[in-house]
């Protein structure tokens, strides 16, 4: 059970987005490892044997093909692994694409929990007040690319005896013509459904999420956190020279820890729940 997505809309989105912000901002090794063991966990929790098989098949092998690619293209460093055709193949070089191989996969990860969390419904809880309008576009874009693909699905199993002894291009351009047809309907009908409940003639934002204690309590700790870190970064008490030579700029714990807290936010919130849970059944 993923107790985490309980909390409030705007804590959850919230969360989301400055974890990302930080795993980009913080181009540290340390730092990448945590944001993306943080990620994988939860996807796990959220996800399951599918998030690890995903991880497996294409985290993975992302990050190796960025850390190889940079090291064929870029030739910076003092670590010479090998040289070919004239040119140094560095170990700074390698380093670096996989540091950058670990932001990318970090990113994808909180952004796949973040579909996963964040539903259209959520996020029209948080940017519902500020712009109803723009927040309504933005939740049926986000969910037009799965609708679509699910009648995509349909269509080809609906077709697959008519499209029997057709050529394989004469088989597709038939589905697309099929799955525009049926996407221009469905556009048809959701705007008739919208209009005939009264959108565009005035409303009142309207949610069924409540701001609890523990969500002000988590989104004040979040909030904190992200300021900690930035200002630490300002200051160079997070810093890693990649070039010519691998070099830590010193290594502050206070702010890995707290960089560690929010990453693994979730499994800390289920944990303290549980402890909390047998701490109750003890007393009964």
């Amino acid at each position: 059970m993923d107790r985490f997505s309980k909390f409030n809309p705007k804590v959850t989105f919230l969360f989301f987005v400055l974890i990302i912000v930080l795993t980009l901002i913080l181009f540290h090794p340390f730092y990448l490892i945590v944001s993306l063991a943080g990620s994988f966990f939860y996807k796990i929790k959220l996800e399951g044997k599918r998030a690890f098989l995903y991880f497996i098949k294409f985290i993975i092998p992302l990050i190796f093909f960025v850390a190889v690619f940079n090291m064929l293209f870029t030739h910076y460093g003092a670590t010479v692994l090998f040289t070919a055709f004239d040119m140094n193949f560095t170990f700074e070089g390698l380093f670096y694409g996989f540091c950058q191989g670990m932001m990318f996969s970090s990113v994808i990860m909180w952004f796949s929990c973040y579909s996963v969390v964040v539903t259209s419904e959520r996020f029209l809880a948080v940017a519902g007040r500020i712009s109803p309008n723009c927040a309504i576009v933005f939740s049926m874009v986000l969910s037009f690319i799965p609708r679509l693909k699910k009648n995509a699905e349909e269509i080809k199993d609906a077709r697959m005896l008519v499209n029997n002894g057709k050529g394989r291009l004469k088989m597709e351009l038939d589905n697309f013509s099929a799955l525009i047809t049926m996407t221009l309907e469905e556009s048809i009908e959701v705007s008739d459904s919208m209009k005939a409940r009264g959108f565009g003639r005035g409303r009142v934002p309207y949610s069924k999420y409540r701001f609890l204690f523990k969500d002000g309590v988590c989104l004040f700790i979040i909030i904190l956190i992200f300021a900690e870190i930035c200002v630490m970064k300002v200051s160079g008490s997070i810093g890693f020279i990649f070039e010519p030579d691998i070099n830590m700029e010193g290594f502050c714990v206070f702010p890995f820890i707290t960089f560690f807290i929010i990453s693994f936010l979730s499994v800390i919130i289920d944990l303290t729940e549980d402890i909390r849970w047998f701490y109750l059944k003890q007393k009964i």
